[in-house]
């Protein structure tokens, strides 16, 4: 097959599913909670995932997201410079493919059909780069972190499940995030309490505690201040909204 690259829609949950062809599933919207191999993990603005030819996956995702999903012929990942990239599932997507996303977004499916061969490429390639840390380091760090976003995470505490420096820690939030690592850990604690608001019938309280705040008080100043909203409000127009 050739390359094939596409803005996607979704249903609210795909089931269990393989395909011959390896996938690249980069978000443009929204976010996916995606499974792939037993290997659970989100696709949202800071981190991409590779789905192996063969590989047994399943996904949810919210309403009204979008992805640019790029479906490539299993010999693409065995070049050497991608040897690193097919072995792992949940990529953190640098600025270079922060800006080729934007592309794709803007040039529409229409075009993007004609000109997969040419910008397919480019896509692997920026999500190959190789970090300045151990492999891996921030795809654990940032898998742990979104499986418990509730837990006590210090900065010193992200450092150690990343197996690196303060220092280091800094900048590659900085370089994938543009953001501190509490700043860019408050958006994400955020993000869970939205969803888990619009998705679950969980008690308010009870989700405050599950994204890390110290109790339903400390979620309804953050969603003020944030979204200027509260918690029963946001909950209440989602669902009036679907």
């Amino acid at each position: 097959m050739d390359f094939a690259l596409e803005i996607r829609t979704y249903q609210t949950e795909n089931p269990d599913h393989q395909h011959d062809f390896a996938q690249l599933v980069l978000p443009i919207h929204g976010r996916m909670e995606i499974d792939v191999d037993g290997r659970s993990g989100y696709v949202d603005h800071s981190l991409a995932a590779l789905v192996s030819p063969g590989s047994t996956h399943s996904q949810m995702t919210q309403r009204d997201s979008r992805f640019l999903i790029l479906d490539c012929p299993a010999t693409a990942l065995e070049n050497i410079q991608l040897t690193q990239l097919s072995q792992r599932i949940y990529v953190p997507i640098p600025p270079a493919t922060r800006r080729l996303i934007e592309f794709a977004e803007l040039t529409g499916n229409d075009q993007l059909a004609v000109n997969a061969a040419q910008l397919a490429p480019l896509l692997l390639a920026s999500l190959s780069t190789q970090p300045s840390v151990p492999a891996g380091a921030m795809d654990r760090l940032l898998t742990r972190v979104r499986a418990y976003p509730g837990a006590s995470w210090s900065n010193e505490a992200m450092a150690k499940v990343a197996a690196m420096s303060m220092s280091q820690l800094h900048q590659r939030f900085r370089q994938l995030f543009k953001q501190t690592p509490q700043a860019w850990l408050a958006e994400l604690r955020m993000q869970q309490a939205q969803r888990w608001l619009c998705d679950s019938a969980l008690p308010i309280a009870d989700i405050a505690l599950r994204c890390g705040f110290s109790d339903q008080a400390a979620l309804t100043r953050a969603m003020q201040r944030l979204c200027g909203t509260t918690p029963a409000v946001y909950r209440r127009l989602s669902q009036q909204s679907r």
